[in-house]
């Protein structure tokens, strides 16, 4: 016969399921929502017209938007909970998303990225500080390798649907684009839906403090931390605009083609993901994050030779095992810096930093290929010297991230 204890301990085991459940869905949603802007939104821009300058500019207004205000929410989340920032965030998602689709110009196309990238600066913090609550330090990167792990699957199981599909659906290649931005508005709808079912796990403190949204910066290991990144991240983003040019307009890729392209990298993430998971407990979050990124160091230099689509999936492969391994292994590092109770602040704060830095970076990059273009008359050859040059100062990076990232602590 089951005792009282049994029946309280299966209860437990339920509700750890159905906590599981809920997170995996969330981040599910979210990841196929987000992949409209690594996959098909720039490559949507450029079909509207864009030139190099605007394409510096698109990902320049996502990356600032999506962090310049994420302190103040990620602060406002720590102290009234994650639920309705979620809502709030998710809901502005949304409804920027169907605009996106049914713009007709790149400046359109820039507005409504920023109201979008606007409502993840109040999405993510809450949504990240929901994981921090529902985690701990010893566990945190398994549990975060998984998640990412399963919410992949969820992806490329739906690109592999679109790409199967749209060939075949009788409307037009920028009718394609709108649809699968109309999908990931869909994903940002059932983010709305699912959180209704979340419930904040720690009691939210509303007491007020002193500490401003820069407060995380006098921790000396967090403002180590930053200063290491941010020089990684600034040529990082030199190359963000270039990547789409290549798919767009060297090796004219269809949409199908392009969502192909996304399946491979999601499969690759979702492997690394959940299969490099409890390396990053094993290992530690510090090592496993500089493994991982050093896989970025070749894909620029694969895009600058790349004539056909299919050229690009090496390239994506590369990226894949750095995305799904080395950002798994930055979030739950920077986690384990601020423990669960400033969690929200932290990733606000690095946030924010990454989002005037990426802006500048992106920006340049533009500029910088719009000039290059001019100088050598021809797009293709511009966009091989100039990603060769980022393969360079990508290989010098990764060495000071090597040599100069600190070891975080670990909050249980």
């Amino acid at each position: 016969m089951q005792t009282l204890d049994s029946f309280q301990g299966n209860g437990e085991k339920e509700k750890k399921r159905s906590s599981n459940l809920l997170f995996y869905t969330i981040q599910s949603f979210l990841s196929f929502a987000q992949n409209l802007s690594f996959q098909f939104l720039p490559i949507y821009a450029k079909k509207l017209g864009a030139d190099a300058i605007q394409m510096g500019l698109l990902t320049a207004t996502q990356n600032v938007f999506s962090t310049f205000f994420s302190p103040f929410w990620g602060k406002r989340s720590d102290n009234y909970g994650r639920k309705v920032f979620m809502l709030l965030g998710g809901f502005i998602a949304t409804f920027s998303a169907i605009l996106m689709t049914v713009v007709n110009t790149p400046s359109q196309v820039i507005i409504t990225v920023g109201i979008n990238a606007f409502g993840l600066s109040i999405l993510i913090p809450a949504w990240q500080g929901a994981i921090a609550d529902y985690t701990t330090g010893k566990t945190r990167g398994g549990f975060m390798g998984r998640l990412v792990g399963i919410s992949y699957v969820f992806v490329t199981i739906a690109l592999t649907v679109y790409a199967l599909t749209s060939p075949y659906i009788g409307i037009s290649e920028l009718s394609q684009y709108r649809l699968i931005i109309g999908l990931s508005a869909l994903n940002f709808g059932m983010i709305v839906i699912a959180s209704w079912f979340l419930i904040d796990i720690r009691t939210p403190s509303r007491e007020k403090t002193n500490e401003g949204i820069f407060s995380p910066l006098n921790d000396p290991i967090f403002r180590r931390f930053l200063q290491v990144i941010l020089v990684w991240w600034f040529f990082m983003s030199l190359a963000w605009s270039y990547f789409p040019t290549v798919i767009s307009e060297v090796a004219m890729a269809s949409p199908a083609q392009v969502a192909w392209i996304g399946i491979i990298a999601t499969i690759v993430q979702a492997i690394a993901s959940y299969r490099l998971a409890d390396y990053i407990d094993i290992v530690g979050a510090r090592k496993s994050m500089t493994y991982g990124f050093l896989t970025f160091s070749v894909v620029p230099f694969v895009f600058a030779f790349a004539k056909e689509w299919w050229h690009i999936i090496p390239a994506q492969i590369i990226a894949g095992i750095g995305i799904g391994f080395g950002f798994t292994a930055m979030q739950t590092y920077i986690l384990n810096i601020a423990g669960e109770e400033k969690a929200g602040s932290y990733m606000g704060t690095y946030n924010i930093f990454w989002g005037i830095v990426t802006f500048i970076g992106s920006l340049l990059g533009g500029v910088v290929l719009s000039w290059l273009e001019n100088y050598l008359g021809e797009l293709e050859k511009a966009l091989t010297f100039a990603l060769i040059f980022i393969t360079v100062c990508r290989i010098f990076t990764n060495i000071i991230m090597v040599k100069y990232l600190p070891e975080p602590p670990v909050h249980d």
